[in-house]
């Protein structure tokens, strides 16, 4: 990343959509420009989960505002993401599809672990190392994030379906600030959170930090209106006895925008039963959270060193976790990087590296549908640093490794995806006795409507299986339309 770059995160959030802009200045982010929205795109779920028409059209008008402000940025310097009210939603296409003409740049929907992840880096971005076990919290529109870690190390992460405008919706739908709803709102999430007491607990921990905008907003009102400079449980019982005792409009809370203060009830029942669950007792509020994380992933993703890329990390541990053979994993991809260099030199090949290194995962439950199994691995497992749509990509690769090609037809009109469907089917192929194959010294040729491999007589010869099963995968390609030709000389 170079000194003076631009960099901009979009975060689609559950209450409010964000637009972050900041330059990249001798190893730090320096903020140019920020701008929120109330959008409340997870007030707008149906009974279904689908996203009505009307919140379509809130978050889409807003993301066309945002578009204005990107102009001018490198499209490799700007990342969206979309969170819990996308993952949940039956109807996520509805929205995606007409967002992203909108905006002007893809939209990623992350899981939850992610978004976990991408949390912590923000926050410890902006926290001194003090080799400290610390407690992160994010409580968002739909989904609240906690992870405990060190420095800059994520240790355990979970996204928990629980948020200030869910929960508002619950038990405050209407404005009814009884004792007795706030109540069963605090004893509602208090339940929820005790799923993570093992993980979470305070005798896991020394320091707990809050981020984003539900946290903020309840750290300003207990500084000004309490005095304290922590959110402690003192403070949060006293929020809750203005709330349940006071009426909505005469709530003392200068600072108290009008938005946030339609879900700040929510927002303190789902704090407190987080603090009685995990046995908090007071938290420090930090001012940086998914945005920024995704900012400092951009960076590590274009620092050229692939240990600073978490999909690298992710890939690696995924290997390690399930034993796979490295040697065979590693001949895979020095064939199918080789076949792909001769297609297309110039593209990207980090999803066939990592398609190559855990082609085999699915046999650890079978060797019979391998790829299958494998395919329903990789496209549920928590893979740190990957959305939905690029776990998806490296599934259906990892699905596509052989068998017939039919019901990929359709994905295949796709260059990217055919490109490295065929290197990847022909490298394992090739390594079918898991051993070192030489390739044919002639280039391998392949688009959309031809395949065509030429090879010698001698290497025929000295790999007469090889050279067979190069026979058979012609003839899958022939079914779906491509001629192919396989030429001896």
């Amino acid at each position: 990343m170079k000194d003076g770059q631009v960099l901009a995160t979009v975060d689609l959030g559950s209450n409010s959509f964000r637009i972050e802009m900041a330059r990249f200045d001798h190893g730090q982010l320096v903020r140019l420009d920020y701008y929120k929205e109330p959008v409340r795109l997870g007030a707008g779920l149906d009974a279904n989960s689908n996203l009505t028409p009307e919140a379509i059209e809130r978050g889409v008008a807003c993301l066309a505002r945002f578009s204005e402000r990107l102009r001018g940025v490198a499209p490799h310097a700007v990342r969206a993401v979309a969170t819990q009210s996308l993952r949940s939603a039956k109807n996520p296409d509805a929205f995606l599809i007409p967002a992203q003409a909108a905006l002007g740049y893809p939209i990623e929907v992350i899981s939850g672990q992610e978004e976990a992840r991408l949390i912590y880096q923000g926050v410890s971005n902006d926290l001194p190392n003090d080799h400290q076990m610390r407690l992160v919290v994010d409580i968002g529109g739909g989904s609240t994030e906690v992870i405990v870690g060190v420095n800059n190390q994520p240790h355990r992460m979970e996204s928990f379906r629980i948020g200030c405008v869910s929960h508002t919706l619950r038990f405050f739908d209407g404005q009814k600030y009884s004792v007795k709803n706030f109540d069963k709102a605090v004893l509602a999430a208090t339940a929820i959170f005790e799923e993570g007491v093992a993980l979470f607990h305070a005798a896991h921990w020394q320091l707990a930090y809050g981020s984003s905008g539900t946290v903020e907003a309840i750290a300003e009102i207990c500084a000004t209106t309490f005095g304290h400079a922590a959110i402690t449980l003192d403070g949060l019982m006293q929020l809750r006895q203005i709330i349940t005792t006071v009426e909505q409009k005469k709530w003392p809370f200068e600072a108290l925008k009008t938005q946030r203060g339609q879900v700040l009830a929510g927002g303190v029942a789902v704090l407190l039963g987080l603090y009685r669950a995990f046995g908090v007792t007071s938290m420090l509020p930090c001012y940086s959270a998914l945005r920024q994380g995704v900012m400092v992933d951009l960076i590590h993703r274009s620092s050229g060193h692939l240990a600073d890329d978490a999909r690298e990390q992710s890939i690696a541990r995924l290997m390690k976790r399930w034993s796979l053979d490295a040697q065979q994993a590693m001949r895979v991809q020095h064939i199918a990087l080789a076949l792909f260099k001769q297609i297309a030199p110039q593209a990207q090949t980090q999803w066939l590296k990592w398609a190559a290194c855990c082609h085999e995962i699915g046999m650890i439950i079978a060797h019979e549908g391998a790829h299958r199994h494998g395919d329903y691995i990789v496209r549920n497992a928590d893979l740190a640093g990957f959305s939905r749509a690029e776990q998806a990509h490296l599934a259906d690769l990892i699905s596509v490794q052989r068998g017939g090609l039919k019901k990929w037809q359709e994905a295949l009109k796709k260059p990217e995806f055919a490109r490295e469907a065929v290197c990847l089917r022909i490298a394992i192929l090739l390594s079918h006795a898991r051993a070192g194959t030489d390739l044919p010294a002639t280039p391998l040729q392949f688009d959309a409507n031809q395949l065509i491999w030429t090879c010698d007589a001698q290497w025929v010869a000295q790999f007469p299986l090889s050279a067979y099963l190069i026979e058979e995968e012609c003839r899958a390609w022939e079914k779906i339309g491509v001629q192919t030709k396989l030429v001896v000389v």
